[in-house]
Parts: structure tokens; sequence; C-alpha cells
């Protein structure tokens, strides 16, 4: 845990106009979080810009400011930048690299232990289960009050990175503060119907056109995504609608990941696991990072060498760990 609280605070109040920014490939938590402090840094009286590497996914468009954040940059016309949810700097994408190339502050925020510090201010603690909590710990610092978009956003990152409130990482606090957001105006039935019980028609196409690739061993559940895959769906999003998350609950696997290409050549690799078993040091050893249930990499090597050798690299911390529960099913 690194938690610089007077710098940031000293950083933020020299600021008139900031940049609030978040990791490719966005999920619930990334874009919750970084809508949710822009919301509150815009209640303080801050001039405050948005962005992500291809804009806001279309399944999170319900968010309020999704329609403002901007898919690239050309430039940063900011006193400070604030990157939430980027394990490291690469993770803030292209929109990241121009935001450095302004030589403007940053404060780094985020829940991953890999976390790389990379911040001129770090409020990085790996003890939330999300980086929505972690903004919500610092507006309790600054003693800022919640208004309804802040919460709403909040809420979906909470919601989303712990799978409604299901994840290991979950505490009585945890579920305090989700009830504060609630309080507050955010409806927790309408978050959970628009991203945990969803799933878009192009997303099961996907699913449909991934599943003959799946396979297990030694309890390791594996899929491989194509951009042929992507294309012939229809599938618009970067991700893989969910799947790795899907693959983990087979009663054989104790760890899943899914391998996705990328337009850039890359490998997306999303990686889980069931409790008793850490995925962190795999993607860290990749070049990526995240937690011991849930990590992930970006990879630039062929599938058909990466896939055998991060398998046989889950393998591994498979023969590492333990289950936790359910090995009678398993």
């Amino acid at each position: 845990m690194t938690m610089e609280w007077d710098k940031a605070a000293e950083l933020l109040a020299r600021a008139r106009r900031v940049l609030v920014l978040t990791h490719v490939s966005p999920d619930g938590d990334a874009i919750g979080s970084m809508l949710g402090l822009a919301h509150a840094l815009q209640a303080m009286g801050k001039e405050v810009s948005t962005a992500v590497d291809e804009g806001v996914p279309p399944e999170l468009a319900f968010l309020p400011g999704s329609e403002t954040v901007h898919a690239s940059l050309n430039g940063v016309q900011a006193d400070l930048v604030i990157a939430v949810d980027c394990g490291d700097e690469s993770r803030m994408g292209q929109v990241g690299q121009v935001a450095r190339r302004s030589g403007a502050p940053l404060i780094n925020l985020d829940h991953h232990p890999t976390n790389t510090l990379f911040g001129d201010a770090n409020l990085v603690d790996a003890r939330t289960t999300a980086s929505a909590e972690g903004v919500l710990d610092w507006l309790d610092r600054l003693g800022v009050p919640l208004n309804r978009a802040t919460a709403y956003c909040l809420l979906t990152g909470l919601v989303t990175d712990t799978l409604c409130f299901r994840t290991d990482n979950v505490t009585s606090e945890t579920l305090g503060k989700a009830q504060r957001l609630m309080a507050a105006g955010a409806p927790l039935a309408e978050i959970v119907q628009r991203t945990v019980n969803r799933k878009s028609y192009a997303g099961l196409r996907l699913w449909a056109l991934v599943m003959p690739t799946v396979r297990l061993e030694d309890h390791v559940i594996w899929a491989t995504i194509t951009r042929e895959m992507f294309v012939q769906a229809g599938y618009t999003g970067s991700d893989d609608a969910g799947l790795v998350s899907t693959l983990v609950q087979a009663e054989e696997a104790y760890i899943s990941v899914v391998f996705r290409e990328t337009a850039e050549g890359t490998v997306e690799i999303g990686i889980r696991a069931v409790p008793g078993f850490d995925t962190s040091g795999v993607a860290v050893a990749l070049g990526g990072g995240g937690h011991r249930l849930a990590s992930g990499a970006t990879v630039r090597e062929p599938l058909e060498t990466l896939v055998p050798r991060v398998v046989a690299m889950l393998k591994e911390a498979v023969r590492a760990g333990h289950p936790l529960v359910g090995e009678e099913h398993r």
C-alpha cells in the first residue's frame, strides 16, 4: 500500500484543468472510476476532461458522462493528469503517452498489488476491491460530498470488479461503501441488470465461435480468440465479453485464460482463478500485472508459441496452489 495523500492533495489543489484517463480495453471499474472521479472533480470547480483509447465500450455507454470521453488525444491542455485502474504506465495506452509528453504531473490511483508506482503521487491500495473504492476513499479524504452521478459510476465499478460482491476480497467495509453509494442515488438493481446480467447478441456469437477452441488440462482451461472471430461475430469490443470469468466456473478448472488477438498485432491475455491460487506472478512474468485471482498481460508473440508457453506457466501455478473451496467437485 502506497498512499501519498498529502502529495496528491497538493497536486490537485494547484491544478485548474485535470485530465482523467484509464487503461486500454477498459472494463466497468476502469470507466466507472474515471467518470466517477471526473464528476466529483467537476463539482469541486475543476475543468475536467476524460480519455481512454478507443473510447467507452458500448455496454458502458449508459454511465453519465460517457458521451464526453475522448477516444484519442492530439495534445493535453491540463495542469494535472490522473490515471485510474492502471497497474503500470503502459496500460494507459496511446492517450497516456500523449499525456506523459505534456509534462503535466501525474497521480496514479489504483488497487493492483503489482502496480509499479509510476506516478508523481501514488494512491495505490491493494486492500480495496476496485479502483472505484479507492476513488471513494480519496473523495472522503478530501471531504468531497457524493453526488448521484459520482455514486452511479463508482457503484458500477464496484459491482463489475467484484462480480456483484462475490469475489473473495469483498468485506463488510466494501458493502458499507456500496450502501453509501446507493444512499447517494446509485441504482444497484439497474447497474446489475446493465452489466453482470447482460450479454450482447454479438458477444454471444463471439462465444459460439470461440467455444470449439476451449481446452482443459491439469485444471487449466483456456480459449483463443482471433481477429477473424471478432469480425465474423460482429463484435466491436476488444474484450472477450466476459468469457474468461465464465470458463473458470467449470468444475474441473482452477485457472482460466483467454488469449485475444488485437488489431495492433499483440495478444491480450486475461487470467482468472478460484480462491487458493495466484495468477499475478505469471502475469508479471509476461510483462503485465493484476491480482491473485484476476490478472493479465499484453504480449507480442504468435499464438502458436504463446499459448503453450503460458499454459505451462499456469499449470505450475496450479501445482503451487490449493483450492480453498469445492475441492470435492474438481
